[in-house]
């Protein structure tokens, strides 16, 4: 294994940052340091947290970093060689002044002398605050932590195996951690405004896409996008503006979508619509509820039709429905999603899905996941309303961890003296700007709808396709609501076909399930392979 260390250096940023620090610790000492978030307060009592903060971005280097290192890999009888780049990208305000450093690791293939570029796919989390840990360890990559299958637990010693189902052989891929999340940082830690907020994290992700195409003279590779959850709303943001930018992707691969969070905003009956689909899936999963031949495909059809149909006509008659109607419907709810009819009535025919968590499997006190239902733990208090565990997270959280942390260190040869932060979700969902510029809007959303954004794209560049992957047991971003939104992008007919929609028997992370890994891998591969 050979190992190539890069440094590229900016003199000028480089004494930037210094003086930027310098006036930090003069004019804001230990005892009147700025937060770590957000701008500091004249008076403003320092917190343990901003002190860390000041010290870390010390040790952030402005000059980029790249540690390279070769490998290979057998994937379905072939042999693929190829190198490994762990490093960090500078993002540059239009002054040219650093303003954070986005970490990164991309894996590119050998290609023959002479042939054509390869597909270049960017991939990355959500959250917001989510680094791109799980899909970048958990999916498609050359290297996978094997997932354990419901009710079951990883335990030490963790294993980090070849993955045969990578797909390094179709498309070179490039994993990239959100800004505050990862080794991704901001030079200034009092001031994350610029990089907290859906329009500002994709303006940080587009500046690090053009950076890497750019430093790696791979313009003109066919490009892809590919985000989970909340990297579905900055893929969204990000097919319109990279356009702007004068990028044209290829596609766009959606797994687990939010796309419309005004869908959200209380008094709206969408949100209780859009997960009866799910709730159908996860009562018949728990033996609950009966599927025509045992077929969880055919319940969730009949759950669909349910909830477009007579119960979203019952919920837009608020008052107005009789007592009769709403019984049927209750009756009607129950039968499909295993929570009593009396429930419903008492609910007002809707149920959220933290409710639904904690009711599902009552009687034996235990609660379901909310990223995959299939998962199941038992509490404490077994009459709550509130749920205090989340059993898949604490299936898998662990090994994911300690096998990066290692595997960046041993195997690709990056060492710093930075956390790893897996993920920063409290701070920046409490400081997140949720509002939207819409492309085509007169002023900005206070809730962000990027379905929009999406559908632009797709009309100004009449070749971009979108993949959507979307799993059954799936609470947090539901496939119902993910299939309303797609078919609501105002597209001719003959751009309606640019779309793709797939189910799974999985849940917010597919790529866990074994057999939805392979299924997906193959639907990825495919979509890539149009292209070439």
């Amino acid at each position: 294994m050979s190992i190539r260390f890069e440094t590229r250096k900016s003199a000028a940023a480089t004494r930037l940052a210094a003086a930027c620090l310098a006036g930090l610790a003069i004019a804001s000492p230990p005892a009147a340091a700025a937060r770590p978030q957000g701008k500091a307060e004249a008076g403003s009592e320092v917190t343990a947290n901003a002190v860390v903060a000041v010290r870390e971005v010390a040790r952030v280097p402005v000059e980029e970093q790249a540690v390279t290192t070769r490998h290979a890999i057998e994937v379905r009888g072939q042999r693929i060689a190829y190198a490994a780049t762990a490093g960090t990208l500078t993002l540059r305000d239009k002054a040219g002044l650093p303003g954070a450093s986005m970490f990164y690791v991309a894996y590119v293939a050998d290609r023959p002398k002479g042939s054509k570029p390869r597909p270049l796919t960017f991939v990355y989390n959500g959250g917001p605050g989510a680094a791109s840990i799980w899909l970048h360890m958990g999916s498609y990559g050359p290297m996978r932590i094997e997932a354990p299958a419901p009710g079951e637990v990883l335990s030490a010693p963790y294993a980090l195996k070849a993955n045969d189902q990578t797909l390094l052989g179709d498309t070179d891929l490039v994993f990239l951690d959100a800004i505050s999340t990862g080794y991704s940082r901001t030079f200034d830690p009092g001031d994350v405004s610029r990089y907290w907020g859906n329009d500002q994290d994709a303006d940080a992700f587009a500046e690090a896409i053009k950076r890497y195409l750019d430093i790696n003279d791979r313009w003109n590779s066919t490009k892809y996008l590919f985000g989970e959850s909340y990297g579905t709303t900055r893929s969204a943001i990000l097919s319109h503006r990279l356009h702007e930018e004068g990028i044209d992707l290829s596609g766009v691969i959606l797994m687990s979508s939010i796309l419309n969070f005004a869908q959200r905003a209380p008094g709206l009956d969408r949100m209780a619509i859009n997960h009866i689909p799910t709730y159908a899936a996860t009562a018949w999963y728990h033996g609950k509820v009966a599927a025509p031949g045992n077929d969880v495909a055919a319940l969730v059809a009949e759950a669909r039709a349910f909830a477009s149909g007579p119960y979203t006509l019952a919920l837009a008659k608020g008052h107005a429905i009789s007592a009769q109607e709403k019984r049927a419907v209750a009756d009607r709810l129950a039968a499909l999603t295993g929570i009593s009819a009396d429930y419903y009535l008492h609910s007002d025919l809707r149920i959220m899905p933290e409710r639904f968590r904690k009711e599902l499997l009552r009687e034996r006190g235990a609660v379901i996941g909310g990223f995959d239902t299939r998962y199941e733990a038992f509490e404490a208090d077994g009459m709550a309303d509130a749920v205090a565990s989340s059993p898949d997270d604490a299936a898998i959280g662990g090994a994911y961890v300690m096998l990066l942390r290692q595997y960046l260190s041993q195997e690709l040869g990056y060492r710093t003296d930075l956390d790893y932060v897996v993920s920063n979700s409290g701070p920046m969902f409490r400081q997140w700007d949720w509002s939207h510029q819409p492309p085509a809007g007169p002023r900005q959303n206070a809730l962000a709808n990027v379905a929009g954004d999406l559908g632009v794209a797709m009309r100004t560049n009449p070749k971009l396709r979108v993949l959507s992957l979307n799993g059954y047991y799936d609470l947090s971003t539901p496939f119902f609501a993910t299939e309303f939104d797609l078919s609501h992008l105002y597209l001719p007919p003959a751009l309606q076909q640019n779309i793709d929609m797939r189910f799974y028997a999985s849940g917010h992370m597919l790529y866990l399930e074994p057999d939805a890994l392979v299924k997906t891998r193959d639907a990825i591969a495919d979509f890539v392979s149009r292209d070439r």
